[in-house]
């Protein structure tokens, strides 16, 4: 995976701590960034972006946990209208909105994870219970205070889906959904939103291509909005074992409170090469600031419970995608077949 930053305009490191209004700190080196509690800092950026954007290490645990207490945080509905998420398919918005709404019980709810372009990522507990997080903020809210959740996958059948061709069409349409779905249902109308996608769609990726790489790829949904909405988007790095680039960093992150967040441009952190230095981008050209979560190796990930692929058909479908799909998941399901097997014996 790659990340992406564009730096926070000319929000320098003196308007951060004017703006978010930390406790006093020791005297840090001129370029050492400056950590902050993460709710706070976060809701202070709302002030001057319409759209954050987090960028998700699918299933990652920590990172769940962070957004649960974000989004329940007091003053989050007083910054935030709407959170518009990678994990939920377009064809059951109605129902997302009646259920965030409280009027739909949660039984009824995988099927917006289940029927999205990717199979099996969003079974994982972290993504039901954002969802349930939601709910349960709303209903202490006035109506016109409300949450909504924009599902940012694109609207489709997959039971008219029978070929790779189709279903590779499907996914090159995703980060343009998503971004099409921001423009109309939050920029046009004046709202704010969260955003929660994979780090790779949220990260400004043509830097790549700015250091010599020569493959070229359709633009991501952070690209596709910065092109856009110039000055619109502040991008956030989150700190997870992904991401070996910056492994020897850790240690200098340690004395850091998790959570913190930290602006990328003009310190060290933002300095870093993702990659081979020389012929790769820094931190600071992919993303805007830093989500520090702990230390990365004590970092966990969410696993769905296998009681939950017992359903032969349920089974037996994604047994079908994944042949459509390439076989990304024919390991993993091949285990899933042979558990079920034992199961009824």
């Amino acid at each position: 995976m790659r990340h992406s930053p564009r730096s926070a305009s000319r929000f320098g490191l003196a308007v951060w701590a004017m703006v978010l209004c930390g406790a006093s700190r020791p005297a840090l080196a001129a370029n050492d960034p400056v950590p902050r509690a993460a709710v706070p800092a976060i809701l202070g950026i709302f002030e001057k972006y319409p759209i954050v954007a987090l960028g998700e290490s699918h299933r990652n645990q920590q990172i769940h946990d962070f957004i649960v207490s974000l989004v329940s945080a007091p003053d989050f509905a007083n910054s935030v209208n709407d959170i518009v998420v990678e994990f939920g398919a377009a064809r059951y918005q109605k129902l997302v909105d009646r259920y965030v709404d409280g009027e739909v019980p949660v039984d009824q709810l995988p099927l917006v994870w289940r029927e999205t372009v990717n199979i099996m990522v969003w079974d994982a507990p972290v993504y039901q219970r954002f969802f349930e997080t939601v709910r349960a903020v709303n209903r202490k809210l006035p109506e016109h205070k409300r949450l909504r959740v924009l599902l940012g996958d694109p609207e489709f059948d997959w039971q008219q889906v029978k070929t790779n061709e189709e279903w590779e069409r499907l996914a090159a349409r995703r980060d343009s959904h998503a971004a099409a779905l921001v423009e109309t249902e939050v920029l046009a109308k004046g709202r704010r939103a969260l955003l929660i996608f994979g780090s790779g769609h949220i990260m400004r990726e043509q830097a790549y291509t700015r250091h010599g790489e020569s493959a070229k790829q359709e633009p991501k949904l952070m690209e596709l909005l910065d092109s856009r909405h110039p000055g619109a988007v502040f991008a956030i790095w989150c700190h997870t074992a992904d991401w070996g680039e910056i492994s020897a960093a850790d240690r200098r992150l340690r004395s850091w409170p998790a959570p913190s967040l930290a602006l990328l441009k003009g310190n060290w952190l933002g300095s870093i090469a993702v990659g081979e230095r020389g012929n790769s981008p820094r931190m600071q050209e992919l993303a805007d600031g830093f989500l520090y979560l702990g230390k990365a190796a004590s970092q966990t990930i969410s696993k769905p419970d296998d009681a939950m692929y017992a359903d032969p058909a349920y089974l037996g479908e994604l047994l079908r995608r994944d042949r459509i799909q390439g076989g990304f998941n024919r390991t993993e399901l091949q285990r899933l077949v042979r558990s079920a097997g034992a199961g009824g014996r």
